[in-house]
């Protein structure tokens, strides 16, 4: 409809369209002035403005409001009332206040930014666009003040000023500001007066979406409102992507409105709070260009976590979830952001950099907090709403069960932690060093060689190349990286068993659960010794175990309605995802491909032994761990290949090394494998264990007894591997300890469920007493690590070995590759993965003085390590005396003997055999070297530069490449169909 043409015959007799259903196209002219009005020329020389007023059921204040419009003072102003899905059709009340503004209804509310939008299309000719909430009454004078200064001062977007709906002299918001990450922050305080401090006409970032003017050609070229933002931030969105068209954004207050902040009471504060958290992220994403919006992303993801830590410290876990849950949410809707950003960068006219200069400098969220308003919806409505919510749930019993549990571990740890986070990780065991930056672990592993090879290449493990992505996320904090990689292993377990105990429905099972799992000593005995396998095998075990469980089909870990066998992709998704947990452990851990299996066997058993619930998927976990192992193998060639050819358990269990400890059963049950005191108090976590199996019934019996066949399988392969059983060379017994930590913690969580549910229909008798029983065994389990955690470093040496030998490096020519260091000693404190020479005695083979990252996966059965092995052993057989010309063509200069894993006084001594000390020294061609007694130091005489570290061949190397070019898109296309998957589930709920 253009601007002549006339209005339809009900409208030009002053009705509402012709239905409540109906709209008549409107021109952007007032109907009255339409036909043989002689003033009709004066107002056609005006910009034509559209009210668009957005209501869904408005309350008694609605009549107001619509009384404001009709008594503006502007007359080229037309209505258009869009009825939102209201209950009860408004289509009467618009008649009786406004009779020639036009109505349209839709069934149902689509939200603020889909409605204007369908609003703007019915609407030809019109200059402006005035987008109205249904609780905003204009002063009579306020659509001429907001034209006259848009014309003034050529703005694009325009806005009153806002006081409240019942004490007018109360400012709500003259404009609002944001930081970087999108949170806004207003230039009045909460119930400021309104002392004309604030009447000067100034440019803004960003015009609340309660009367907002935008000039049509404007709204048509930013392609209208973001309708993936329904409401709440869609004014943001539209403002910050004005202004990046270069339009001016401005404040009138001599336009004023009075607000009723009516979200308040329509909306829940938690989806308020959850859609704001979506959108400013959402609009963060697509406003900035690529440049900035790599420096702000990191920022945006530093500050959610913060708020999230300090929402779960007040107890408010749902608001971490919202928070950190902005994410997800916004990755599953990639493809529509990149099309917002698309459709932006055709009409950017200014750089980000000026864009950013109505931006307030620092967090508006910290800001926020600090004045006591964070997480308080942004409308300035319901004083103290966050405080008394907070209150509330506090005073919920289940929750402080969940606020205890998480304050006292996080504390423990922290805690016990303390000096390794602010003082740094010695290099000592399997926590070696980690280059400056990780371009030499991604060049290592694109090319496809490692110093493991002599002199020909070897496939590179998969584990250098997540480390070096690690390094290329932290921007070259390869430091940040090794403390994360190391201590971080600890709260991921903790929370990753937090995780595997939500089927139960009980934030007190889930609580103990937590605390048993973090008060057993096993993972802070592996920082203390410095076994980085054994870490990684806490953290990941009940990621793993997750979806093993819920491959036995049965409740609570399998939902009623989904225990039906599926086909498909939907049968071989949880396998895939199983397979990529699996695979990222396995690159450092590469026995848990042997570990996934068992455990499968020790679930089938156990629904074995039981039947009942879940019987006829008796074998899935099995065949899923299997399943899985293959996923993780495949996912790691051709390095896999490397580690199943070699010959020893060495090349299956990496860094964590044989070891000559013999655990018995009852250092096995208390899980007493390092400095951490235990004494008879580690066997609390077997004993609180016990509980379900005593009073537990149905399903809680059930996989009381699947949990417990867990953990004997474990208990039983640690014992084989710590005992000798296997021979000289068996996996570090600690590494089956996880499952039995994770199983026991698991059970003890079933026991409290059982106490809730099966205690109260028994008489008073043995069940009550092990109830108690179990409960004091949860309490003084925690004693021994709550007082290791005053050592604040688990008892981990303060030095490492490696400190007194870097006077090797002094002198060189050239750092890297001219020469290597044999390190000798028992497996269990060598600073790197070797190979077993017999009993507890190993060699392992480093590039330099200090053993990097790269050097930790065991290597292959011809590295210079292997191949040293037989020197060693014929110079401990005194079959030599020239031991140094066989080490020399191996490019070996100096020979480590070590008997501590850090300098003396700081770590124990581990002798060895007294014949290789006698023998070697009597080498014609090793001269000793005096360093610190720790190590035994040797200077190989027959060493020339240059021999046995050469650089591989070149050939091939394109090969090699096509090879990690096809491992890249099998890890992808793993990724991707796991995250396809999890996406569909989400759908499905």
């Amino acid at each position: 409809m253009t601007p002549d043409e006339p209005t339809s015959p009900e409208a030009g007799t002053g009705r509402i369209g012709a239905g409540e259903d109906d709209v008549e196209p409107v021109d952007g002219r007032a109907d009255e002035l339409d036909g043989d009005d002689p003033e009709a020329d004066v107002p056609r020389q005006l910009p034509t403005v559209t009210a668009v007023v957005v209501a869904h059921d408005p309350s008694e204040w609605f009549e107001e409001a619509l009384a404001s419009l009709a008594a503006q003072d502007y007359p080229a102003l037309v209505v258009l009332v869009v009825d939102a899905g209201s209950a009860e059709p408004i289509v009467g009340r618009v008649a009786g206040v406004l009779p020639n503004a036009y109505v349209h209804r839709i069934d149902d509310d689509p939200g603020f930014s889909t409605v204007a939008n369908a609003a703007t299309a019915m609407v030809e000719g019109s200059d402006f666009f005035l987008f109205c909430h249904d609780d905003i009454a204009l002063d009579p004078d306020a659509v001429r003040q907001l034209v006259e200064e848009a014309f003034r001062s050529n703005a694009g977007i325009v806005g009153p000023k806002l006081v409240a709906w019942d004490v007018p002299d109360e400012l709500l918001s003259v404009g609002l500001s944001a930081d970087k990450t999108g949170v806004t922050s207003s230039f009045v305080t909460r119930a400021e007066r309104d002392q004309e401090q604030h009447d000067a006409v100034r440019d803004v970032f960003c015009i609340p979406g309660g009367a907002t003017l935008v000039r049509a050609d404007l709204l048509r070229a930013l392609d209208g409102y973001d309708e993936g933002i329904p409401f709440l931030g869609e004014d943001l969105d539209l403002c910050w992507r004005a202004q990046v068209a270069g339009a001016r954004v401005m404040v009138v207050p001599a336009a004023r409105a009075r607000h009723r902040e009516a979200l308040d009471t329509r909306r829940p504060f938690d989806d308020r709070r959850r859609l704001l958290a979506r959108h400013r992220l959402r609009t963060t994403l697509v406003a900035y260009g690529w440049f900035h919006l790599l420096r702000v992303l990191p920022q945006a993801a530093l500050f959610a976590v913060g708020e999230a830590m300090v929402a779960v410290a007040t107890g408010d876990f749902e608001h971490a979830r919202e928070v950190l849950g902005a994410w997800p949410w916004n990755l599953r809707r990639r493809g529509d952001i990149r099309a917002r950003r698309r459709q932006l960068a055709r009409v950017r006219a200014l750089p980000d950099a000026e864009v950013r200069r109505l931006q307030v400098h620092g967090s508006a969220r910290v800001s926020a907090y600090l004045a006591g308003e964070l997480g308080r919806s942004r409308s300035l409505g319901q004083i103290g709403v966050f405080r008394r919510r907070v209150s509330t749930r506090l005073a919920s019993q289940s929750l402080r069960w969940t606020l205890v549990a998480w304050v006292a571990v996080g504390a423990v740890v922290l805690v016990g932690s303390r000096q390794l986070v602010g003082g740094g990780l010695p290099e000592v065991g399997g926590f070696v060093g980690f280059p400056d930056g990780p371009t030499t672990l991604l060049r290592e592993y694109v090319n496809g060689w490692t110093a493991a090879g002599v002199p020909a290449a070897s496939a590179a493990p998969t584990g250098m190349a997540l480390v070096g992505l690690a390094g290329s996320v932290a921007v070259g904090a390869m430091g940040l990286v090794r403390q994360v990689a190391m201590l971080g292993l600890l709260p991921i377990g903790l929370v990753g068993i937090w995780r595997l105990a939500k089927p139960f429905d009980s934030r007190a099972a889930r609580a103990v659960t937590l605390v048993v799992y973090a008060s057993i000593a096993l993972p802070y005995d592996a920082v203390g010794q410095g076994r980085w396998g054994t870490l990684v095998l806490y953290g990941a075990t009940p990621w793993l175990l997750a979806r093993l469980l819920r491959a036995a089909g049965d409740l609570p870990f399998v939902p009623a309605e989904d225990d039906v066998v599926r086909v498909g992709w939907r049968r071989t998704q949880p396998v895939l995802a199983l397979g990529l947990v699996a695979a990222v452990t396995a690159a450092f851990v590469p026995v848990v491909v042997v570990v996934l299996p068992v455990l499968g066997l020790a679930l089938s058993i156990g629904s074995l032994l039981v039947g009942g619930e879940g019987r006829r998927h008796t074998w899935r976990p099995l065949l899923y761990g299997l399943a899985a192992s293959v996923v993780a193998v495949v996912a790691n060639l051709p390095w896999a290949l490397t580690v199943a050819q070699g010959s020893g358990w060495w090349t299956w269990v990496g860094v964590s090394a044989p070891t000559d400890v013999r655990f018995g059963l009852s250092a096995l049950m208390r899980f007493d494998t390092g400095p951490v005191a235990v004494g008879l108090l580690g066997c609390s976590a077997a004993v609180a264990g016990l509980l379900p199996l005593v009073i537990g019934d149905g399903w809680r019996l059930r996989w009381a007894v699947r949990l417990w066949c867990v953990a004997l399988a474990g208990w039983a392969v640690a014992w084989v591997a710590g005992n000798g059983v296997l021979g000289s060379a068996a996996p570090d017994a600690a590494l089956a300890l996880a499952p039995v930590a994770a199983s026991l913690a698991l059970a003890t969580g079933i026991g409290v469920v059982a106490f809730e549910e099966d205690l109260r229909r028994a008489h008073f008798g043995l069940r009550q007493v092990v109830s108690v029983i179990a409960a004091a065994a949860v309490v003084v389990g925690t004693v021994p690590v709550l007082a290791a955690s005053f050592n604040g470093r688990w008892h981990l040496p303060r030095a490492d070995a490696t400190a007194s030998l870097s006077f090797l490096d002094q002198g060189e020519p050239s750092a890297q590759g001219d020469y290597r260091v044999l390190w000798v000693g028992s497996a269990r404190i060598l600073p790197l993965s070797g190979v077993a020479i017999e009993g507890d005695l190993a060699a392992a083979v480093a590039e330099s003085s200090s053993p990097a990252v790269g050097e930790r996966w065991s290597p292959g059965d011809e590295s210079a390590a292997a191949r040293a092995t037989t020197t060693v052993r014929l110079t401990a057989d005194g079959l030599t005396q020239r031991s140094g010309a066989e080490l020399a063509d191996l490019g070996i200069r100096y020979v480590v003997l070590a008997q501590r894993a850090a300098p003396t006084g700081t770590a124990e001594l581990v002798r060895l055999p007294p014949a290789l000390l006698t023998n070697i020294d009597q080498q014609l061609d090793l001269r000793r070297v005096a360093v610190d007694p720790a190590v035994v130091v040797y200077e190989n005489l027959a060493w020339q530069a240059g021999v046995g570290t050469e650089d591989p061949p070149g050939s091939g190397l394109g090969s090699r490449r096509a090879v990690v070019a096809v491992q890249v898109m099998v890890w992808v296309g793993l990724m991707v169909v796991v995250v396809r998957g999890r996406r569909r589930r989400e759908r499905r709920r």
